[in-house]
């Protein structure tokens, strides 16, 4: 064989390689197909709202009843081996008092990269803020990996949400105050996705 075709026969076992590693890898991330991430809002959380005179409501395709609200996941991908990934959602919260709208609508629940949070586009009366950071979050440290779904889906109990501070800036000057702050509690989330039914045989 010349050095050549010797090369060549090289280069495309390496190419294989290549290839089968970024498809094992591919493999284990899954598009999201559905769901609903549902949040019972802390106590603490609720209370500041009505010192205030703020009532929330559900916007969109959200339900609130009995300080818990659902929002339902549009579509997101996600990796049962390290549950990095991200949820995207529809519906939204808002917050009125008196002529005052602040609306929080449109989430994306982020695990990936070192920290986690969720995003939102925040409007205030009527008008847009921007896409900013709304809540901090804190996986559960019972966490079992890799994530094992059953006939297609699977739980995400016991998520830690925490207000972040560009969320209580926004707070604080929409409605005049000063008593929201960054870390504050706002409740517990517990997602149901909806994956490939592949996914099981993992």
């Amino acid at each position: 064989m010349s050095r050549v075709m010797g090369k060549l026969c090289l280069s495309a076992a390496v190419l294989v390689a290549a290839f089968s590693a970024v498809s094992a890898q591919a493999q284990d991330i899954y598009v999201v197909e559905g769901g609903r991430t549902t949040v019972t809002l802390d106590k603490g959380f609720i209370d500041a709202l009505a010192n205030r005179n703020i009532v929330p409501t559900a916007g969109n395709t959200s339900q609130l009843y009995n300080g818990v609200i659902n929002f339902p996941i549009t579509s997101g991908a996600v990796s049962l081996k390290s549950a990095e990934g991200q949820l995207i959602h529809s519906g939204g919260i808002n917050l009125t008092s008196g002529a005052k709208v602040v609306r929080f609508d449109s989430f994306i629940f982020n695990t990936l990269a070192d920290q986690s949070f969720v995003t939102g586009l925040v409007v205030v009366d009527g008008k847009f803020a921007g896409r900013i950071k709304l809540f901090d979050v804190e996986l559960p440290s019972d966490l079992t990996l890799p994530i094992v779904p059953h006939d297609g889906d699977f739980f995400l109990s016991g998520v830690k949400l925490a207000l972040d501070e560009e969320a209580a800036t926004v707070l604080n000057d929409a409605f005049s105050a000063k008593d929201f702050s960054a870390g504050s509690n706002i409740g517990n989330s517990l997602s149901l996705v909806f994956v490939p039914l592949t996914a099981d045989a993992q």
